[in-house]
């Protein structure tokens, strides 16, 4: 299970929040998937993991906006980031749809994702979230005549 203490907060309170949330979906996630036999609560688990693709859009959106409005350097990269980890997730969540594969869904969900998570906030978000964090800073400076 993923511990918020655990992995890095960033320079920007809206992605910390949202990470959090992300990771509450994906620990309620492995609780369903480790209880007795995950099938028998197959829809909720179909629910649960649509809630976390969601979740990714709205958050990515968001932050997508902000480095795009910050004129993060990074940002064509970053946004193929974002793609390619939800399109993951579509295909992951199709196939459980479809095939209600408990193995590949454990796999996704408890070893490539928080993998990949992991990865995405050491190496990007930290970085555009400094990024955005001080030329924010320096926006407000300006405008204070600084």
């Amino acid at each position: 299970m993923l511990d918020h203490h655990n992995i890095p907060k960033v320079d920007l309170s809206f992605l910390n929040r949202d990470h959090q949330e992300a990771l509450d979906i994906s620990n309620h996630l492995e609780i369903l998937l480790s209880e007795g036999s995950p099938l028998d609560h197959a829809e909720k688990i179909e629910r649960e993991f649509a809630k976390l693709l969601d979740h990714h859009i709205v958050h990515f959106e968001h932050e997508d906006r902000e480095m795009e409005k910050y004129g993060f350097p990074a940002y064509e990269l970053h946004v193929a980031e974002h793609r390619h980890v939800l399109e993951d997730m579509g295909k992951e969540l199709g196939y459980w749809r479809s095939h209600r594969d408990v193995a590949r869904l454990k796999d996704y969900l408890l070893t490539e994702f928080p993998r990949w998570l992991m990865n995405h906030l050491v190496n990007m978000d930290t970085v555009s979230a400094t990024y955005i964090s001080r030329v924010r800073h320096n926006d407000l400076d300006q405008a204070k005549g600084f």
